[in-house]
């Protein structure tokens, strides 16, 4: 919509907390008495935003710590049936009552390059508007308020283009300007300035990072770049963040929700400095640029501290890097919330609880494992225990535990460190994983001797687990006495609870997911949920994942099948028909429960059917 026509036609109601709440009103979304009793509180809502705002954009100006009607009323929570009215909800009612559509920022999506060439950073802190996108000659920008005729007058005469509006929350706009402009002046002027004198003695050296608004106040180039950009990840939910050097320029990515999305395109001339200030992090050698490297960061957001794992390698136009994100709030998790049902729940529960024997978690990179290990470690790990991992790296350094790193160059090995943390009384080890006959051995003899083992193997599904001992030579005797049980893992992704809307599932999607049609009828009348796509979730209908899980109790059948060597197939029908749910039947049950959708169940099983 074009701007000026717009806010003429509509300027004599304006942007007031009087004209909002009547909005609201009229929308039923705040009643008349809780009207008034905002309006009489205006003054001490208006300090609250203010203090908050001080705090979270220092150095921008007064004119951002002015509050908005809309952050007024935020400020005041009117409660709603599903949680409380945000400046989301109060902007979102504001752009329909005024004509324009509204627009939730979603920082992935932005063109960095169009925002910070269009306008200045004081123009845009002052007047809070953001540029979004260029086409055939027009220019959007979102705005908190439509209604400044001085505004667009200015943006036409800046820009050389016609000006359509879309509605945001000043909130957004102001921590979008704050990203964007902050991180792309830091590259721009960016120089090899590292220094920081790092402890390498302490394996859990601590960093202590800058939030957005403490960087605000001073301009140290590539460490100001370094600190947003990881201050970015942690904002997104990010589990690792690629940074890679391309012919002509650089590029930052971030995984969300196991999907890569393109954050920054940075000049190629600013990559060894970005990398150089990672590795001085990282504790890593600077100068060696041909050979990979590993490294680690310890650091804090959010009032917690989170680990970073760095790997950098050499590639076509430079050096790759790669920083793995370990959140506790992820790692360490209540095994209840991880995504198991009460059955299955209950047999995990079981396993950990034996004194002696194997428990392993199979799947593929990234399926959650190490996630359901160090969760469950963490319940057994009480003050009477000891517990003992070995792994190559360490993931997170966790106080209870008694953490063992691989170091082939020293002489420590998953098979060696094992034989040694025999001789440390150990009641509870945890192999990150069983690689080479050697390793399985020491497994199977640790358990024999009274141990309880955790360890996960790279297999497709549970009874594959079995096989897999077996390729790597153990007699399947031992392999009947001493394993417990077995789970197999996946992630799914799960249906934006703010988007979500009903489905049904089309006879060929019944077929493919292997579901009995009897011939001659249609498909089952299986209501399903699926993700129209919203800001929330950035159009992809899907937010956040819960694991799926398939689990398989060695009881007296199967480990009479397993003693007298029985083929995979046939172990696997034999816990079917204990009642095992397979990884299929659990994503389906998930599907069905509305969780995720028939695309995720076919992409994460399709190779377990």
């Amino acid at each position: 919509m074009t701007a000026t026509g717009q806010s003429i036609a509509t300027a004599g109601r304006g942007y007031t907390l009087d004209s909002l709440l009547a909005i609201l009103q009229e929308q039923e979304l705040v009643t008349a008495e809780q009207a008034e009793d905002i309006r009489q509180r205006e003054p001490a809502l208006r300090t609250k935003v203010t203090r908050d705002r001080e705090r979270a954009f220092a150095g921008f100006g007064r004119a951002v710590y002015e509050p908005s009607p809309a952050e007024v009323v935020a400020a005041y929570r009117v409660p709603l049936d599903d949680g409380t009215l945000t400046e989301d909800l109060v902007m979102e009612a504001f752009a329909m009552a005024a004509g324009y559509p509204y627009h939730k920022v979603d920082p992935l999506k932005l063109d960095a390059k169009l925002i910070s060439s269009t306008l200045s950073r004081p123009f845009a802190q002052r007047h809070v508007v953001l540029p979004l996108r260029m086409a055939n000659g027009r220019m959007t920008v979102a705005v908190d308020n439509p209604y400044s005729l001085e505004l667009f007058d200015s943006l036409r005469a800046i820009t050389g283009c016609e000006i359509d509006l879309v509605i945001a929350s000043k909130t957004d706009i102001l921590k979008t300007i704050r990203e964007i402009y902050g991180f792309r002046s830091s590259v721009e002027q960016a120089a090899e300035d590292i220094g920081q004198s790092i402890d390498i003695g302490n394996f859990e050296q601590f960093v202590q990072l800058r939030n957005a608004e403490e960087i605000e106040a001073t301009d140290a180039h590539i460490i100001n770049a370094v600190e947003y950009l990881l201050n970015y990840a942690f904002e997104q939910r990010a589990s690792d963040i690629h940074i890679e050097p391309k012919r002509e320029h650089s590029v930052a990515r971030l995984r969300i929700d196991g999907v890569l999305h393109t954050v920054h395109k940075m000049p190629k001339v600013i990559h060894p400095a970005i990398c150089s200030r990672i590795k001085s992090l990282a504790r890593m050698d600077i100068a060696e640029k041909r050979r990979p490297q590993d490294g680690r960061i310890k650091t804090g957001h959010d009032k917690r501290e989170v680990e970073l794992r760095i790997s950098s390698m050499p590639v076509a136009f430079g050096e790759k890097m790669v920083i793995r994100i370990f959140d506790p709030r992820i790692l360490l998790q209540e095994l209840d919330g991880l995504g198991f049902y009460k059955k299955e729940l209950a047999l995990f529960h079981s396993f950990i609880r034996r004194p002696n024997g194997i428990v392993l978690v199979t799947g593929p990179t990234g399926s959650g494992k190490t996630t359901t290990l160090y969760s469950a470690l963490k319940l057994l790990a009480t003050p009477d225990v000891n517990v003992v991992t070995i792994e190559d790296p360490i993931e997170m350094v966790v106080e209870e535990f008694n953490q063992v790193a691989v170091q082939p160059k020293a002489g420590i090995t998953f098979s060696s460190a094992l034989r040694t943390i025999l001789r440390q009384d150990p009641d509870i080890i945890m192999v990150g994983e069983i690689r080479d006959q050697e390793t399985a051995e020491n497994a199977i003899q640790a358990a024999l001797t009274g141990h309880l083992v955790l360890s996960t193997l790279h297999t497709n599904d549970t009874a594959g687990a079995i096989a897999r001992l077996r390729d790597l030579g153990i007699p399947s005797f031992l392999v009947a006495s001493t394993v417990i049980g077995v789970i197999a893992q996946r992630l799914v992704r799960k249906v934006c609870r703010h988007c979500a809307q009903k489905s049904i599932l089309s006879r060929e999607q019944c077929m493919a997911l292997q579901m009995p049609i009897p011939e001659g009828h249609d498909a089952p009348e299986l209501p399903v949920m699926r993700g129209e796509g919203c800001v929330y979730c950035r159009h992809t209908g899907l937010r956040g994942r819960t694991g799926v899980y398939e689990v398989l109790p060695v009881n007296d059948r199967l480990r009479k099948l397993i003693t007298d060597g029985a083929p995979t197939p046939e172990i696997t029908k034999a816990a079917q028909l204990d009642g095992m749910m397979t990884l299929r039947e659990c994503a389906i049950k998930k599907l069905a429960q509305g969780l995720t959708t028939f695309d995720e169940v076919i992409r994460v099983t399709s190779e377990t059917v």
